[in-house]
Formats: structure tokens, C-alpha cells, sequence
């Protein structure tokens, strides 16, 4: 078995600032359209329908904030099943939807928004308390919606313990 996480496939920083509204894309970075969705499809693509043996994978690295390219190597004599994770596999919106006719099997991990997003955010390196608060709303948020949506494509819908009782 071999892991994918999707998170290799954020923009790289140095990219996002060259878009018009640079400044916006930087801080909703995690959104979807953050990633380079065009680039997992093909990836996914060469995982299931091409020939090569050994395809190398970016990785997401927290230490420098940017993917590292070739850090997962699928191998095919090896590897049997791909487990690819992430929270932008099944949306159904432009750049998305594509990615998640690419799977056998989809399973969504179902949890409360309000409990993700106050965990998840507890400390933001350079935010206050308070701007936290406010990304939360405005990005966290929006992101957590467009997740939500997603889960009626999913195959399987598991609820995980961060659901409210």
C-alpha cells in the first residue's frame, strides 16, 4: 500500500505570488483553489491507467511551508492499492471534479466544522487570538463548507469523533 496525501499539491509560495491578487490567494492558502488540481489528475492518471514502474509524488512540507516534489514514490510491482488523501478529492467544481472518477473506493471522514476549525486553529504562527478568529470565519469556514458539500459523492460516509454529541 502506498499513501498519497493531496497536500503535495499546494501552489508553492514563490507561484502564488505571481498571480494578479497575490495577496488574497497567500492568505486563503489551503482553499481549493490553492492547489494544482490538473497536476494530482494526471499523477492519479499515471497511477491508474499508465505504464511506468516507478512514479515519484510531491509531499507538503511544514518546516519550509511549500510541497516537495518526489518525496512518495509509487512503485507498480509493489504497490497494489494507493490510499490518496485529502480534503479536495470529490468536490464537484471545476478542477475537482475530475479527481474523484480516478478512485475504486471514496470514503469521507464526516466531522463537525465548528469542532475542526477551533482545533485546527489554535495557533497560527504570526496571527493573534484574534486574526486567528477572523481566518477562521473567512477561510477555514468557507473551506470546511466546500468539504461538507462534497460528501455525497463519496461511496462511504464514516462519522469521526469530532462530531458533537
Amino acid at each position: 500500500t502506498m499513501v498519497c496525501p493531496h497536500d503535495g499539491y499546494h501552489y508553492p509560495l514563490e507561484y502564488l505570488k505571481t498571480f494578479s491578487n497575490a495577496q488574497d490567494f497567500i492568505y486563503r492558502r489551503g482553499a481549493p483553489d490553492t492547489f494544482g488540481s490538473r497536476a494530482l489528475l494526471r499523477d492519479l492518471d499515471r497511477i491508474r491507467n499508465g505504464t511506468e514502474d516507478i512514479i515519484k509524488l510531491p509531499a507538503f512540507d511544514h518546516a519550509t511551508a511549500d510541497p516537495e516534489p518526489d518525496t512518495h514514490v509509487f512503485d507498480r510491482p509493489q504497490h497494489q492499492i494507493v490510499l490518496c488523501e485529502g480534503l479536495y478529492l470529490l468536490p464537484d467544481e471545476d478542477g475537482w471534479k475530475e479527481v474523484a472518477s480516478m478512485f475504486d473506493l471514496s470514503i469521507f471522514m464526516n466531522a463537525d466544522l465548528d469542532v475542526c476549525t477551533r482545533v485546527r486553529n489554535q495557533c497560527i504562527p504570526g496571527y493573534t487570538p484574534e486574526e486567528i478568529e477572523e481566518r477562521c470565519e473567512t477561510v477555514d469556514r468557507v473551506n470546511g463548507l466546500t468539504v461538507e458539500s462534497s460528501k455525497t459523492r463519496a461511496d462511504v460516509v464514516v462519522d469521526s469523533k469530532a462530531m458533537k454529541s
